[in-house]
């Protein structure tokens, strides 16, 4: 079964948030809006070793219930990213991967995949790192590694496009030395250097590369040099003076490039020339009334003629306009003119400083991720809001770089997983269940076996799935050992987790157990 509008939320940025006691989203909840609740809120579950962020919709959709309950934890709030029901309960964490940034869904080699960045850590307050991408299938099985080639660095979080020919579209950060006297630094000063690259993903080789610092000179940035924000210069805080932050390859073989410090988007040719600047100091474009961006990140070119970003309008030093905004704007490239097509704003009528996405759906209607400003949203086609939901207290210092909508079906090819309570007793037991990814499961059945014999399983309660993790109970004392069993809509068993014994010892599924699900 195909589960549609999942959203999938990627997270860097964490303070220390305090356990909630929901796991549906809040709808119009003032202590969460206040803060009353801690910074980030996140959910907890019994046994699930996950503590996803909790979502309170400011302005709420149809589809979301009365809120549930469970109990608190001292555990912090994951890094990482998710995918989440609309409701808000958690589908998938990339948690077990380590520091992470969820990416997307894609398509690799005629397959839908999962893709993730996986990296050591973020240089603050630059936001960009060092690290590699990987690709996940449905079964959550690495397809693919990605890393940028000959460059003395990892691939960078900023961007990942997996394109048509099975290449990888990525960044890197690599630091050139460079004059500075110019900007106040020394002659032999240090810049970021950033670098566009195309990887043949089956190869790991690079079929393109540019730099920007080969093609955009340091005076087009609006980045003021020598400051704790943008870098003093040095090898260790080199001068961040373009900050790329996004990158498309178009099917005619150009590349469309987002510079936020230069407040520029360059369409690039095969050979790494620029074909034409939008925005920023050497426009080739003339603006209409509300076209104009700044400090911009996720720019995609769309249908002929059109092209979306994300506008922030602001960064940590700098404010261009009272709120930011999701664009869709017409451009004419014979005329080189710019209009605005239309534009969506945010709840609260704010700017966020940094990070940011917007994504257009088939029917027209758009997610605008809003970045450090922990809220993403839907809107029409008219850019008109239709819901807005918070993952965190404005202000909290936690953000989402991207946010997507997306139609996903995972089944792991790990089994499922379960937790007997440490309470349990032998005519009392309670047991956990969860199994991390899965999509298709809509209830779980509870099996007991024996001492004498250990591997034949007796079905013992069957439980409908409402959430991440899902509680089952048998008040008998015959079954020495329990498993779950997870089950889709139709009745069939997607798989099965290893049998516990109330002591704590484990062995494998039944015997007179199968999987009879088809296969994905």
């Amino acid at each position: 079964m195909l589960l549609p509008s999942l959203s999938i939320l990627s997270f860097f940025v964490l303070l220390l948030p305090r356990p909630t006691t929901s796991s549906v989203a809040y709808c119009n909840n003032e202590d969460y809006a206040s803060g009353d609740l801690g910074a980030a809120p996140y959910q907890t579950y019994n046994a699930a070793p996950y503590h996803p962020v909790q979502i309170n919709y400011a302005l709420p959709p149809a589809f979301v219930r009365p809120i549930t309950t469970y109990p608190g934890s001292d555990a912090e709030m994951q890094v990482g990213g998710y995918i989440m029901n609309p409701n808000g309960t958690m589908v998938y964490s990339t948690e077990d991967f380590g520091l992470n940034l969820a990416r997307g869904v894609f398509t690799y080699q005629g397959q839908d995949v999962l893709g993730i960045w996986i990296g050591d850590g973020v240089i603050e307050p630059a936001g960009y790192a060092s690290g590699i991408n990987v690709l996940l299938n449905s079964a959550y099985d690495v397809v693919a590694t990605i890393n940028a080639s000959n460059l003395g660095v990892g691939a960078d979080i900023h961007e990942l496009q997996i394109t048509s020919n099975d290449t990888a579209i990525i960044a890197a950060y690599p630091t050139t030395q460079t004059d500075l006297i110019a900007y106040g630094g020394s002659e032999t000063g240090y810049v970021a250097n950033p670098v566009v690259q195309e990887i043949d993903i089956s190869t790991g080789e690079a079929i393109f590369t540019w730099y920007a610092l080969d093609h955009v000179d340091l005076s087009d940035s609006y980045a003021p040099f020598g400051t704790t924000e943008t870098g003093e210069g040095t090898i260790d805080a080199p001068w961040d003076y373009f900050h790329l932050n996004s990158i498309q390859k178009n099917d005619d073989g150009t590349y469309l490039i987002s510079s936020r410090h230069c407040q520029t988007l360059y369409l690039v040719d095969s050979t790494g020339d620029i074909i034409w600047r939008m925005g920023g100091k050497n426009s080739n474009f003339t603006f209409g009334k509300g076209a104009n961006f700044a400090w911009q990140h996720h720019a995609r070119l769309r249908e002929s003629g059109q092209l979306s970003v994300f506008d922030d309008s602001g960064t940590q030093w700098e404010q261009e306009a009272s709120y930011s905004r999701g664009l869709l704007l017409n451009y004419d490239d014979l005329a080189m003119t710019v209009s605005l097509a239309s534009a969506r704003t945010p709840f609260n009528r704010s700017v966020t400083v940094s990070q940011g996405s917007v994504e257009l759906l088939s029917n027209g209607n758009s997610i605008v991720g809003w970045g450090a400003m922990p809220y993403y949203s839907k809107h029409d086609s008219n850019g008109a809001i239709i819901w807005s939901a918070q993952f965190a207290a404005a202000g909290s210092g936690v953000g989402a770089y991207r946010v997507f909508l997306n139609d996903w079906t995972g089944r792991p090819s790990a089994p499922p997983s379960m937790n007997i309570s440490a309470s349990s007793v032998p005519g009392n037991v309670t047991v956990y269940a969860w199994w991390n990814g899965a999509t298709e499961v809509t209830s779980w059945q509870l099996f007991g076996s024996t001492l004498l014999s250990p591997l034949q399983a007796t079905s013992l309660d069957n439980v409908s799935k409402t959430d991440f993790e899902t509680t089952l109970t048998y008040s008998g004392s015959e079954y020495a050992f329990f498993q779950v069993g997870a089950m889709n809509g139709n009745e069939e068993m997607l798989g099965f987790s290893n049998f516990t014994g109330l002591d704590g010892t484990t062995c494998s599924k039944a015997d007179n157990q199968t999987v009879t699900a088809p296969s994905l």
